[in-house]
């Protein structure tokens, strides 16, 4: 009962299910590689808006020109998720 009032209260934000979030984070590796995984992570998806954590601004460069491909990725992994957009916010810890 909880969790569907949850599921409903996402979807009326414009997020996908709950459980999505949790996989990008796990998967967040397979779509962005190794390297750029460790110094970033995904904290939220609201109205295709995905938004990334990063520890300073090289990283968060590296986001940005990655765009396309990180889009695409999520669309191939997950199956109707469409991020229109990706927002990257520096200086947060990428530490889950």
């Amino acid at each position: 009962m909880l969790g569907a009032t949850l599921e409903r209260f996402l979807a009326q934000m414009g997020a996908p299910p709950a459980r999505t979030l949790g996989d990008l984070e796990e998967r967040w590796s397979q779509i962005v590689g190794p390297a750029l995984s460790e110094q970033s992570r995904p904290i939220s998806v609201v109205d295709g808006v995905l938004t990334v954590a990063c520890g300073d601004a090289s990283w968060a460069s590296q986001i940005s020109w990655m765009d396309h491909q990180i889009k695409q990725r999520c669309a191939e992994v997950y199956d109707g998720l469409v991020i229109r957009r990706i927002h990257v916010r520096v200086g947060r810890s990428p530490a889950p």
